[in-house]
C-alpha cells in the first residue's frame, strides 16, 4: 500500500493515509494551547491591577469637602481646567513655601511607587491652591474613569454634587419664592 494525499493537509503525504493523525493531535493541540493563553491572559490582567498603585487621597478628600463647605470653589465651565491648574514654578513656590504635607492635600490619588516628598507621588489635582474648581473635579472624574480609578472617580463625584447642592441652596436662599 502507498503513501496517500491528504488535500486537506495541503496535499502533504500522510504514513498512515488521510489526515486522521494530524486531526487527532490538532484536537490536543487547541485545548493546551486556548489553557496556556488562559493563564497567560490571567496572569497580564492581575500584574495590570497589581501595578495600579494610584490610590484615593483620603485626607485630601476630606479637606476638598471641607472647602466646600467654606464655598471655596469657583463653579467654572468644563474645559477650563487647561487655564486654571498651577503650573509647574506654583507648584514649586506652594511646596516651598507650605510643604508637601499641604501640597498633597490639593491631589485626589497618591501613587504610592514614588518617594513622600516628591511631586510626582500626589496625582489627580483639583484646585489652584486657593479654591476647588469644578472644571478640575470634571476632569479628574473623566481621567480616574479611563484608567479605572473608581474609588477617584466616585470621590470626585460626590464633591461636585456637593459644589452642585451648595449652589443650589445659593440660589434659593437669594430667591425663596423660587425655592
Amino acid at each position: 500500500m502507498g503513501r496517500k494525499t491528504c488535500l486537506e493537509c495541503w496535499g502533504a503525504p500522510t504514513e498512515r493515509g488521510g489526515c486522521g493523525v494530524v486531526a487527532k493531535d490538532y484536537t490536543r493541540f487547541v485545548p493546551a494551547t486556548a489553557f496556556i493563553a488562559a493563564i497567560l491572559i490571567s496572569f497580564a490582567v492581575s500584574s495590570f491591577a497589581e501595578s495600579r498603585t494610584t490610590r484615593l487621597n483620603e485626607n485630601a478628600f476630606a479637606y476638598a469637602q471641607e472647602l466646600v463647605t467654606q464655598r471655596h470653589v469657583v463653579l467654572d465651565k468644563k474645559n477650563e481646567w487647561g487655564d486654571h491648574h498651577a503650573g509647574a514654578q506654583q507648584e514649586n513656590d506652594f511646596i516651598r513655601d507650605h510643604g508637601f504635607a499641604e501640597y498633597s492635600k490639593w491631589h485626589l490619588g497618591i501613587d504610592a511607587t514614588h518617594v513622600q516628598n516628591s511631586k510626582a507621588r500626589f496625582k489627580f489635582p483639583f484646585g489652584d491652591f486657593k479654591n476647588i474648581h469644578r472644571c478640575a473635579l470634571l476632569a479628574v472624574k473623566s481621567r480616574a474613569h479611563q484608567y479605572g480609578y473608581s474609588d477617584i472617580e466616585n470621590a470626585a463625584e460626590r464633591l461636585l454634587e456637593m459644589m452642585e447642592s451648595k449652589r443650589e441652596d445659593e440660589i434659593r436662599k437669594r430667591n425663596p419664592a423660587r425655592g
